[in-house]
């Protein structure tokens, strides 16, 4: 018995069913990348260019982690903070007033009513430092803004910091002064070993304390590989401002990267991007219990993204740890080359590569054994595979 249905229902039961039909061999084709044991995915053997590729390794050292890449790879540096914003720039000691003058330029121009309160050499030989309002609404808030200038080879290293609630002036310029001491240039991506401390572009911060905010940002660059990005970001203190039970009730399962996929599926329904799911689940880094999703877009992309989410404040466990890694990226711009340098065995093999090459530098609080490099692990190994 046939049944009658309005033309606009049969149309939209067609379109559900045209999606079906789509969607069902893009996922079929995700069955050879799947997962062992929950957590631990299934070995994708790297092809021989990739084991050419990673027959010398070497550790490459951003914040208090180290990844073992490809001795070609270089790191492209974004945002550091620690526990404020650092920045470097070529410059000699000769050029370091000429920079903090620059400065000086540009936030009065920002805001006519700006205020430098100070401008001296020091705290230590070969830096500047610059104390200032940058509104006059901040000089009402008492909101004075620091720049310390410090001078290391041809690097200027610009450290920001700020008076904040409950402050003082002087604390923070005995921080600055503290900070300024403690760091050191480094050689490429040499590391320091077996110091405490944190690794920035050029340099390496030394510290034993973790009760700061911390902040990472970097990308891996492989000439052999022009098209692909692998990067990293990790935020210890993220979502701080959440009371710990509040956090847990209320954000934890909200922030997970698989719990963002199905309630974005959910509100966009149909409308959401077709894709070929490789391989997506639960993925353990070292004992970063955290979530992976590995797609394909249709127009070739590889999209690959895991996240972890710690808890604030937590060294050992960053509240906000997110890897990405995608292909077909030129000038900058995701899916703008013409094809991946890479076939999806060789995508998800490369992403795993990198993936568990991730861990901590040294040991911190927390950090169970294994999690970490060095002393035990050499900064340049050849690998026989």
């Amino acid at each position: 018995m046939g049944v009658n249905m309005p033309i606009n229902s049969r149309q939209l039961l067609f379109r559900i069913f045209f999606t079906l039909a789509l969607a069902a061999p893009l996922i079929a084709c995700s069955k050879k990348y799947s997962y062992k044991e929950d957590a631990v995915p299934e070995q994708i053997s790297l092809t021989l260019r990739l084991k050419k590729l990673f027959q010398v390794t070497k550790l490459v050292c951003f914040g208090r982690y180290a990844l073992a890449v490809p001795k070609e790879a270089q790191i492209v540096w974004g945002g550091t903070y620690f526990p404020s914003k650092i920045s470097s720039f070529l410059g000699s000691v000769e050029t370091l007033r000429e920079k903090a003058e620059e400065d000086i330029e540009k936030i009065k121009y920002d805001d006519k009513g700006a205020e430098i309160t100070y401008d001296k050499s020091g705290p230590i030989e070969l830096s500047w430092q610059i104390r200032y309002f940058d509104s006059k609404a901040a000089k009402q808030l008492n909101l004075l803004f620091f720049n310390t200038y410090v001078s290391k080879g041809n690097i200027i290293f610009r450290l920001g910091n700020a008076v904040d609630e409950g402050q003082s002036e002087e604390q923070i310029a005995a921080v600055e002064e503290s900070r300024s001491k403690s760091l050191h240039l480094r050689l490429d991506d040499g590391i320091i070993s077996p110091t405490e401390g944190y690794c920035i572009e050029h340099a390496f911060m030394a510290s034993s304390f973790y009760g700061d905010q911390e902040m990472v940002e970097i990308g891996i660059y492989l000439p052999s590989l022009p098209d692909v990005t692998f990067s990293i970001s990790s935020n210890k203190d993220a979502y701080a401002d959440y009371p710990n039970e509040e956090f847990e009730k209320e954000k934890r399962e909200e922030l997970s990267l698989l719990t963002r996929i199905r309630k974005a599926q959910e509100e966009q329904g149909t409308m959401y991007p077709q894709r070929i799911v490789l391989r997506e689940g639960k993925r353990a880094v070292q004992h970063w219990h955290g979530e992976e999703s590995l797609i394909k877009r249709l127009d070739g992309v590889h999209d690959f993204e895991w996240g972890f989410v710690g808890t604030p404040k937590d060294v050992a466990n960053p509240s906000e740890f997110i890897v990405n890694m995608y292909t077909k990226v030129e000038h900058n711009l995701v899916g703008a080359a013409k094809k991946a340098s890479v076939t999806d065995d060789e995508a998800v093999a490369l992403w795993d590569r990198l993936l568990s090459g991730l861990k901590f530098r040294v040991k911190v609080p927390g950090a169970p054994e294994g999690s970490y490099y060095l002393p035990e692990h050499k900064s340049s190994t050849t690998n026989a595979e």
